[in-house]
């Protein structure tokens, strides 16, 4: 199980279309803005196991050179094993305009990871007494002393075509296939991860009625990852209600066998340059059994933009207004 509980985590986020980077780095030069941001989830495996993500990420447009700047931190540990994950990624993504209103974006990546497994909180075959059920304080065994910390560096690509009505996404994560085996001895490389996303945005007020603000949307959205045999893949339906954003998700992954993991709701707000939100996912099947985990997530990020403020509702998610 532990293998496929750190395969998935990185895939698990609930408001993935407000953090598209973390699958696919292109979107750190989505329209060309300038932000900061953090998340925070926790994963709850079981009654007695759980994983804490905190994930911060920072974007810098060069307008005038048609390119942008992204990093970005993810770091989570699995309580009770003792095992700490972390990967800092650097970022380039050019902006190529292909007509007056659809812009490709190419991006590159550069990233470094390190794995940490605590050997004070394991306890090994030779620590047990099995007469007494006493617990030593001290093993022998080889496997500890290879236990530790690694390194490896993360190599990546994606490409992002979109609109102010569509977008369409690719990414290839860990094409350098790092070794992230702790034992000198054998090799454990990562499998590349392939990803697609796509989403479309609908005006649901065209005609300005009021019982609606008006500035609304429903942008649905879809993210699948790829990683050897494993595929995991989230739908999103979000309403765009003025400064007002209400959203719904459904996670499905194909581990073993194909199922729905969990189905979600998150809440966002818009106040001026800050956007805030809140959301939580609620498992499918019994927690503990099968890989259906319960998410609660927190997030905010800060827009750069001196227009921002102007908006007065108008939050697509969507948009190629800065590009120009």
């Amino acid at each position: 199980m532990l293998p496929k509980i750190i395969l998935a985590q990185d895939e698990y986020v609930i408001s993935q279309s407000k953090f598209l980077q973390k699958s696919n780095t292109s979107y750190f030069g989505f329209n060309q803005m300038g932000k900061v941001g953090v998340l925070y989830n926790t994963l709850k495996i079981n009654e007695n196991e759980r994983i804490d993500n905190k994930y911060a990420f920072a974007s810098l447009p060069f307008q005038n050179r048609n390119f942008s700047l992204g990093f970005d931190i993810n770091f989570f540990d699995l309580k009770n094993t003792g095992l700490r994950i972390g990967l800092s990624r650097f970022v380039y993504v050019y902006k190529v305009q292909l007509d007056s209103q659809v812009f490709f974006l190419p991006s590159v990546y550069v990233g470094l990871g390190s794995q940490n497994i605590d050997v004070s909180s394991m306890v090994f075959s030779d620590q047990l007494n099995r007469n007494t059920g006493f617990i030593n304080s001290n093993s022998v065994d080889p496997v500890s002393e290879n236990l530790g910390v690694i390194n490896y560096l993360d190599i990546g690509a994606s490409f992002l075509v979109h609109s102010d009505s569509f977008l369409l996404g690719l990414s290839l994560k860990q094409i350098n296939k790092p070794n992230v085996s702790f034992n000198d001895e054998d090799t454990f490389q990562k499998e590349i991860k392939i990803g697609f996303q796509a989403g479309y945005e609908f005006d649901i007020n065209p005609f300005g009625r009021s019982y609606l603000p008006r500035y609304s949307y429903l942008y649905t959205f879809l993210n699948t990852i790829k990683e050897g045999n494993s595929i995991y893949a989230q739908m999103e339906q979000k309403f765009n209600l003025g400064e007002f954003n209400l959203g719904f998700s459904e996670q499905a992954s194909m581990v073993d066998s194909f199922g729905l993991n969990n189905i979600g709701v998150n809440i966002g707000l818009n106040l001026e340059n800050f956007y805030f939100n809140l959301g939580y996912n609620f498992p499918m099947r019994s927690i503990g059994k099968v890989y259906a985990p319960s998410i609660f997530e927190l997030a905010v990020i800060f827009d750069f933009s001196i227009y921002q403020r102007n908006n007065r509702g108008l939050y697509k998610s969507l948009q190629i207004d800065n590009y120009y």
